[in-house]
């Protein structure tokens, strides 16, 4: 079961500072994954038209960004939602149950994400089905079977062909795990040999985080439908669905009266523009480097170290027992040191660094040094 970790930090913001935000005379460095993409105080004077209902009205900013985002998914529409958890519930209700999902993963607190989040095995009343996930790559073969097997039991529950395959690549709030490319190609082929419809939720690791705008373009898939969240406009709220096929949505493929909202959009375009071949190099590039540094650390509290881009996992275990007491610890010191950084997992013993992409090779080593000496460089 994923809790994802939402304990609230002990102070009160009062501003921001573009990559920190401040309290009183503090600054801490946001690694939280709240700052999104470009970190804060992104906007400008400029950048402030009104937030015309695209629900209503077409509007300029909205057209320029819906023919962005068809190329870069290659997909044929875009339907705009306010938030990652809107979007996956867009996905997930654009089908008829029944729906496969993976254990650990996290979609949501809607109905049918929160659902399709939490749960193990076949879920009969409603009609979800959760898929295993490997916790390393020696356990992908048995994974992989078991899922076999669940989907033979799931088909003599449901009538399975047509039915919806939602996954996230890079489990984010399931403690940063990160599918291997052959684990992929096995929930493809489950998704293909009963004629499911493949959904892929980026809203943690698109739009830069991963490296990619895309990491399902990256990893070569070609799913019916892909979400983004609101890392793409800059934290404001903007989300959307990308996809094939004919869906009847009406009133200009807004969900909501401010979904897709003329300021919005501008801003995503704004952000997306930012996220240029060079821009995602460094996150690359730098996600590597942590990830070694990282790894590196004579701690035996350290069991790995993971992830991909700036969507980063430190998981802190001992005798195969997670040290969520301990994770909590780390969490507190690096607080005392001015970062901030969120505890994911089942067992909340996972530190996530989540550092913004548009952030600059300074401020990026700054933090992480703070990290590397508390967990013991």
């Amino acid at each position: 079961m994923v809790v994802p970790e939402f304990r609230g930090f002990p102070f009160t913001v009062s501003g921001t500072d573009r990559f920190y935000v401040l309290a009183g005379k503090k600054r801490y460095l946001d690694f939280s994954g709240s700052a999104m993409t470009t970190g804060y105080d992104f906007l400008s004077k400029s950048d402030l038209v009104s937030p015309v209902s695209t629900l209503v009205f077409k509007s300029v900013w909205n057209e320029r960004l819906t023919r962005k985002l068809r190329y870069i998914s290659k997909m044929e529409n875009v339907v705009y939602c306010t938030s990652g958890t809107e979007a996956c519930e867009t996905m997930l209700s654009r089908y008829a149950t029944p729906i496969f999902a993976l254990e650990n993963a996290y979609h949501g607190k809607g109905y049918l994400t929160y659902r399709a989040s939490n749960g193990v095995g076949i879920d009969p009343k409603n009609c979800i089905i959760h898929l295993k996930v490997p916790r390393n790559i020696t356990e992908e073969k048995s994974a992989a079977s078991y899922n076999d097997d669940i989907v033979r039991k799931a088909s003599k529950h449901f009538d399975i062909n047509g039915s919806t395959l939602i996954m996230e690549l890079v489990q984010s709030d399931g403690g940063v795990n990160a599918l291997s490319d052959a684990f992929i190609k096995s929930l493809v082929s489950i998704s293909t040999e009963h004629s499911m419809h493949l959904a892929v939720d980026e809203v943690y690791t698109g739009m830069g985080r991963s490296g990619e705008l895309l990491l399902s373009k990256k990893r070569h898939m070609k799913p019916e439908m892909v979400c983004i969240g609101k890392g793409m406009a800059a934290g404001l709220p903007l989300s959307a669905v990308m996809y094939d096929g004919d869906w009847n949505i009406s009133y200009n493929g807004a969900f909501g009266m401010q979904s897709g909202n003329m300021l919005c959009s501008r801003l995503a375009l704004k952000t997306i523009a930012g996220l240029n071949n060079k821009r995602l190099a460094f996150v690359r590039n730098s996600g590597k480097a942590i990830i070694k540094r990282l790894s590196a650390i004579n701690n035996e509290k350290i069991l790995s170290v993971r992830g991909i881009g700036f969507m980063i996992g430190v998981e802190l275990s001992e005798n195969k027992k997670p040290l969520t007491e301990y994770a909590y610890k780390v969490r507190s010191e690096l607080l005392r040191s001015g970062v901030v950084c969120s505890l994911v997992g089942a067992s909340n013993n996972t530190l996530k660094i989540t550092p913004p992409p548009y952030i600059d090779a300074g401020t990026l080593e700054k933090g992480i040094g703070k990290i590397a000496e508390v967990l013991g460089e």
